[in-house]
């Protein structure tokens, strides 16, 4: 389940919770159960409150585990490869859409893939150069496919703060993507170039800024 939704149904049933104790103790100047059914009630909303916390800390625990193993790139680790393979097809939704479409629909135009997270400062720091490279090349036949692993309800969020103006998907966290992608989730940022023919021209690991994007799919356009 998104874990947004998880932590909004925790913070509904603390609400819940605190509001039935409210309720029972408002007029209770002893401010404990007089009763039994006093005393269910409390019994009862003190373990929905405790319920409701535990389901927040795991699924706090879930998002943190879903980072696990992945990192991002700095300066030491930054490559830049001129090659040629075959761009292996995959699929992804949508992130407005909710349509499902794949990597071999772009043939016929220069694709930047481009593999981020919304925890991953250098990836947010080329946003503003990848949504400038659309603008500027998009009736060109070039398109940015910003691709994440994230849940869906958290890029929305993210979007809403900082939109894309990129073709923003995502694909099931912890998916195998081919060959040459593989592993692109490992290390963000990830970006690569391919050719209209569907040829994988530069892989790109770290954050790059607006010049470096536009010198690297311009013998391609």
């Amino acid at each position: 389940m998104d874990s947004t939704i998880v932590l909004w149904m925790g913070m509904g049933m603390i609400a819940v919770g605190a509001g039935f104790l409210y309720v029972l103790f408002k007029d209770n100047p002893a401010r404990r159960p007089r009763d039994l059914m006093e005393w269910t009630g409390t019994v009862l909303s003190v373990l929905l409150i405790v319920a409701a916390a535990a389901l927040i800390a795991v699924s706090r625990q879930t998002g943190s585990n879903a980072a696990e193993g992945q990192a991002t790139a700095t300066p030491s680790t930054f490559q830049d490869m001129i090659i040629e393979a075959p761009a292996g097809n995959f699929s992804f939704t949508g992130l407005d859409s909710g349509a499902t479409a794949d990597l071999d629909a772009y043939r016929g135009k220069v694709v930047l893939l481009n593999f981020w997270a919304t925890w991953c400062a250098p990836c947010l720091e080329e946003i503003p150069a990848l949504n400038r490279l659309q603008k500027k090349y998009g009736e060109d036949g070039f398109v940015v496919l910003s691709i994440s692993d994230e849940d869906p309800g958290i890029l929305k969020a993210f979007e809403a703060q900082l939109p894309l103006d990129t073709e923003s998907v995502y694909v099931d966290f912890g998916m195998d993507l081919p060959v040459p992608f593989r592993g692109a989730f490992d290390i963000r940022p990830t970006s690569f170039v391919v050719d209209r023919e569907g040829t994988v021209r530069r892989y790109i690991l770290g954050n790059r800024p607006y010049d470096f994007f536009e010198t690297a799919i311009q013998p391609y356009l």
